[in-house]
């Protein structure tokens, strides 16, 4: 059995200089969680806790487990982003000292003896439509506001400095804050956020995708990781063949062409088009033909020192994961996250 493998390499120095850069956005009263959920977006959770638990002021995740997980390593605040919603569930809660959310009715007979055990984050709807309570709504939660507790909401389109619906969502918080007689703490900003609108960061930030480098445009965030894989054969091709399944694509010419082993088995999307851009030995080349399960072909035909078993970069700190995700019409996030646990892991600092 073959131990070639393709290999994420993650290199926590670079998220160390992701949060550092975030931070210089907000103010020193300002807390930075850092949100961690789905195995720290495919960068290994609990190597991150262990190695950044002193670059941050605690840690947001969706799910139960992964809580548990990182409060095994860290006493810092743990924010479970979509709440608990069993009395079972509720217990760990008080147990680990966890902070959660609350965001529908269904969850308030359920948190309202926990008032006193915790921070309660309390979400609203302001725009985003998907959790939260309407605005409407705020008197049949006016026990949990508090000064202990968290008023929050969720920005939709914050990574759009110009789309008006920002303004508009932090027009309808600040007014949902300013009509409670008891101020409790806020919190509006994700990654995106902290970086267009860092005015509004108030006392909790929760950034994510930025700590991994998968904000497009702000070339401070660097992707904090190199996906790659070898070459594994070389193949000259005549003017009018065809590469992969489909005969997608065809030569215009005579070519050379790189066949990599990874493919969709690994977590590369299968919808990547011909053209995508990749690094071989530090200079660019194109995908040419079909991702199959497991293999990728490139164009190598302008390149004359590439040979078998040389390192094939897909995204890296040097080739952002962004370029790849917007040629793509992808997004960065679902790159990150889609990653196969038989890709080996390389984990290291500078």
């Amino acid at each position: 059995m073959s131990k070639e493998s393709a290999e994420l390499h993650i290199n926590f120095s670079v998220i160390q200089d992701n949060i550092s850069y975030l931070k210089t956005n907000i103010s020193d009263h300002t807390n930075f969680l850092s949100v961690i959920k789905a195995n720290a977006y495919g960068h290994e959770l609990e190597e991150f806790v262990s190695r950044l638990n002193d670059f941050t002021d605690g840690f947001a995740v969706v799910r139960l487990d992964e809580a548990m997980k990182i409060r095994k390593i860290s006493n810092k605040p743990i924010l479970l982003m979509q709440g608990v919603y069993q009395q079972n569930e509720i217990d760990q809660v008080i147990e680990h000292n966890l902070m959660t959310v609350l965001h529908t009715h269904e969850q308030i007979n359920l948190y309202k003896d926990i008032q006193s055990k915790t921070k309660i984050w309390i979400k609203f709807n302001t725009g985003m439509n998907r959790l939260g309570f309407q605005m409407s709504e705020a008197d049949q939660i006016q026990s949990f506001i508090n000064d202990q507790n968290v008023l929050m909401t969720h920005l939709a389109s914050s990574d759009d400095p110009s789309d008006p619906s920002n303004q508009k969502q932090m027009s309808k918080f600040q007014d949902l804050y300013e009509s409670f007689s008891t101020k409790s703490e806020r919190s509006i900003l994700n990654s995106s956020g902290v970086i267009n609108f860092p005015s509004h960061a108030y006392d909790w930030v929760r950034c994510g995708i930025g700590l991994y480098g998968g904000v497009s445009g702000v070339s401070e965030l660097k992707t904090a990781v190199t996906f790659k894989s070898k070459i594994i054969s070389i193949n000259k091709i005549k003017k009018g063949d065809a590469v992969g399944y489909g005969g997608r694509i065809r030569a215009k010419q005579d070519m050379s062409i790189a066949v990599v082993y990874c493919g969709y088995a690994d977590g590369f999307p299968q919808s990547a088009l011909d053209g995508t851009s990749v690094r071989i030995n530090d200079k660019e080349a194109k995908m040419f033909g079909r991702v199959s399960m497991d293999l990728i072909t490139i164009d190598i035909t302008h390149l004359n020192d590439v040979k078998f078993g040389d390192w094939v970069e897909f995204w890296s700190p040097q080739h952002s994961i962004n370029k790849f995700a917007d040629y793509n019409k992808l997004i960065s996030y679902e790159l990150m996250t889609r990653i196969d646990q038989r890709v080996r892991r390389v984990i290291y600092e500078n």
